[in-house]
């Protein structure tokens, strides 16, 4: 376990010295406040996703799982808590500015449909070349289908950009009608960096393939979330993609 979180936190300094260069180009204005801020919620996820059985056991009723429920569900309440927390503690604050909306910005949606539908024609693509694992079970299409998009959408496209979006400042540039800042690119980096930099029994392990998949999916997401205003293509795009990924 140790060496998971090592691996954490060799990916949070390498998103450090980014922000530390972009800092000194002046290309960004920060925020200490908030900078801290969103590098107690990401460590907190990180443990609430790593510990989720001593949090939630739910091992003890289903001691077959395959999948880590208890982990995704911890993590699934903790950005649920740091959602409260905005409404609570930060003035005028508004869940939409979150993602937290079923509203999407005007003209949005048929362009979402045809990111979405490209999205799973890359997965379908991926899948095809790399293979995929055909012993599924109910319980893996269950999982695939519901839980990663409600887990990582709302904590890395929702709370988290909102926080590190006012930690670390920036103009925005247009993407095909989607406001991207630099705080979101970032978070699409280490969310590549979480999934292939690893730390285990004293050696590393570094997947370029997997940082820039990951990283290229994360980008989708994020410009899903962007041009929207919402989380919920987000999810629907991310479930959809993990569901397709187990079926090819």
């Amino acid at each position: 376990m140790p060496g998971i979180y090592l691996a954490v936190l060799a990916n949070i300094g390498f998103i450090a010295f980014i922000v530390l260069l972009l800092t000194l180009l002046k290309k960004v204005t920060i925020s200490p406040r908030w900078l801290c801020i969103s590098l107690v919620i990401f460590i907190c996820y990180c443990f609430a996703l790593f510990n989720g059985k001593a949090i939630i056991p739910l091992d003890v009723l289903f001691s077959d799982l395959r999948w880590n429920w208890s982990g995704k569900i911890a993590a699934i309440i903790l950005w649920g808590c740091v959602l409260l927390a905005l409404i609570r503690f930060k003035k005028d604050f508004k869940i939409k500015e979150a993602g937290f909306t079923f509203k999407q910005n005007e003209g949005s949606i048929e362009p979402a449909f045809m990111m979405m539908g490209l999205f799973i024609i890359l997965q379908v693509v991926i899948t095809l070349i790399l293979g995929s694992d055909p012993n599924y079970d109910l319980e893996t299409l269950l999982y695939q289908t519901v839980i990663p998009g409600f887990d990582e959408e709302p904590m890395f496209r929702g709370v988290l950009l909102f926080c590190f979006s006012l930690a670390v400042i920036s103009t925005r540039f247009n993407l095909l009608g989607a406001p991207i800042n630099v705080a979101g690119l970032l978070l699409v980096l280490l969310f590549g960096l979480a999934h292939g930099v690893m730390y285990s029994e004293g050696e590393w392990f570094f997947s370029t393939f997997r940082i820039a998949l990951t990283s290229t999916y994360g980008f989708i997401l994020l410009w899903l979330r962007e041009r929207t205003g919402s989380l919920v293509f987000p999810i629907l795009a991310h479930n959809s993609v993990n569901l397709v990924g187990q079926l090819v």
